[in-house]
């Protein structure tokens, strides 16, 4: 493999891994379709919505590389739906799901899908992608696992049962850590932070929260942080009164 194509491979275990700063370092000027899109899951998973965006869709329309265009349509997926921009996702998300060929294509545009159907409120879609992606089979790729499992949890919320939510809550942080993926750490404690919120246990749920909010600080994913420090706050104002 020739050098360049080493240190994007290189950059995106470290973007994956939560290691942002690392990533772009390591990506250096590289300028090929693979290195872009890096870049714009980097700027993504740090909150950094609309460079995200400006990044992935020349990509999910123009990219000459199949996979570059799938990975950059379930990028711009994520950005909208965190924007709630949750039809618009759902698009991009369909979109990517007909492009797919492998498996982790598949399961990934899937997982977009069902979290895109909750947004609106569509519990039996969501159900229905859920065990759609289950099928395929995700055990060896920890990020559609983690992913699931931040579907599952809020399909618990939504529907009124966070008790539902706690088990898939913290099977997703222990499959964070055992990645070594301080984001989805983040994420994943946050998650599983607000389905203890709902299930009524305070103290377990801020120290979860707590830790969510100073490990999206660590790495640089400022979303995480902000919806964190947000739930805390909450919580806060729920225990003085």
């Amino acid at each position: 493999m020739p050098a360049s194509r080493r240190a994007v491979a290189r950059a995106t275990e470290l973007a994956f891994g939560g290691r942002f700063t690392e990533a772009l370092e390591t990506l250096g000027s590289a300028t090929s379709e693979h290195a872009q899109w890096v870049r714009a899951y980097v700027a993504s998973s740090r909150g950094e919505f609309a460079r995200a965006r400006a990044l992935a869709a020349p990509l999910a329309e123009l990219a000459h590389a199949r996979a570059v265009r799938v990975a950059a349509g379930i990028t711009l997926g994520s950005v909208l739906r965190q924007t709630a921009r949750h039809a618009r996702a759902e698009a991009w998300d369909q979109w990517a799901l007909d492009q797919a060929r492998t498996d982790a294509e598949r399961a990934h545009a899937l997982i977009g899908l069902a979290a895109d159907a909750i947004g609106r409120h569509r519990v039996s879609s969501c159900d229905a992608r859920l065990a759609e992606a289950d099928a395929i089979g995700v055990a060896a790729d920890w990020r559609a696992q983690v992913r699931l499992d931040w579907v599952r949890v809020e399909r618990a919320l939504t529907i009124g049962r966070p008790r539902d939510g706690l088990r898939p809550g913290k099977r997703g942080v222990r499959i964070a850590r055992g990645a070594d993926a301080r984001r989805h750490v983040a994420k994943s404690r946050l998650f599983y932070g607000v389905a203890l919120v709902d299930a009524g246990f305070l103290a377990a749920a801020r120290r979860e929260l707590t830790a969510a909010l100073r490990g999206a600080q660590a790495c640089g994913a400022g979303r995480v942080a902000r919806v964190a420090h947000t739930v805390l706050e909450q919580k806060a104002i729920q225990a003085a009164g």
